[in-house]
């Protein structure tokens, strides 16, 4: 089974650090915000939805440009977005503009996004089932990052890895899979040491009765 690969496209950037599970969203002055007139950031959280909302210093008609972990996630006239994060970190940050023509591809937030995306074209192979795309970190064996079945109908297919860890080497790779189960020639991407904006340290909370005191302590 033949098929052309193309190299994936690039990850376009965000900022902001979000919490970990069942703890507010707290900003972090640990790394500088690209925020042009952004002069606030409020955030809460309930379960797995976290809900930020941005005061801009702009007036008039303000479009806000919402970035998560790097890909950009569209555009609102609102200053409040809402976001899902089942246990995980994320960064997210949000550029203002009163240009309602404003490209957020042409000079986004710089970052250093934790996912990628794999991207690859087609097989040409009329027996074609589905693609297997695997996944390498590091040394280790290759492990399946998900199936992708096969659709004549499309020219081309992706899939967004996991959040992947930091300062790690990786590789990726696109097989394609008959009906009746044989392996195909796979296509692998070049590999590609990832540095990503690092995880906020872990903390434990403990609230103090007698000194009605908090304290805050690295986990």
């Amino acid at each position: 089974m033949e098929f052309f690969p193309l190299s994936p496209p690039s990850c376009h950037p965000v900022y902001f650090l979000s919490p970990y599970p069942l703890h507010p969203v707290i900003p972090s002055t640990s790394f500088p915000l690209h925020t042009m007139t952004i002069t606030n950031y409020q955030i809460t959280r309930l379960g797995v939805t976290v809900s930020v909302t941005a005061t801009s210093d702009l007036e008039g008609d303000v479009w806000y440009h919402w970035y998560l972990d790097g890909l950009y996630q569209g555009v609102t006239t609102s200053p409040t977005r809402r976001f899902v994060l089942e246990g995980e970190q994320a960064r997210v940050e949000v550029v203002d503009t009163n240009d309602a023509a404003f490209d957020p591809y042409a000079d986004p937030p710089e970052s250093f996004p934790a996912r990628r995306t794999v991207w690859w074209v087609r097989s040409l192979d009329s027996d074609v089932d589905h693609y297997r795309v695997e996944e390498k970190e590091g040394s280790g064996a290759w492990t399946t990052l998900g199936i992708v079945q096969h659709d004549a109908s499309k020219w081309s297919y992706e899939l967004v890895t996991g959040r992947l860890t930091d300062l790690t080497d990786y590789e990726w790779r696109v097989i394609p899979v008959s009906k009746v189960g044989n392996d195909g020639s796979p296509v692998e991407l070049a590999a590609e040491r990832i540095v990503r904006t690092p995880d906020a340290p872990a903390f434990t909370i403990a609230y103090d009765a007698d000194t009605d005191e908090v304290t805050f302590a690295e986990a």
